[in-house]
């Protein structure tokens, strides 16, 4: 079915609230500064070093 003149006129007006209310939006984007590394959550011994490696057998015995 072809779209009426009036169904496309209505989307381009609401493409174009939608364009200004983005342009609104970043303009006013004020929020975590970009250049700034993020923030760790996890510092310390938390994250350095940790219990060394060993390994181990499976237990039992097995075969007979």
């Amino acid at each position: 079915m072809p779209e009426s003149s009036g169904t496309n006129g209505s989307n381009d007006d609401l493409k174009a609230r939608m364009k200004e209310a983005l342009d609104r939006k970043k303009s006013n984007d004020q929020g975590v500064p970009h250049g700034a590394p993020a923030p760790e959550k996890a510092h310390g011994s938390e994250v350095v070093g940790g219990a060394p490696k060993m390994h181990r057998r499976k237990a039992g015995g097995g075969g007979s």
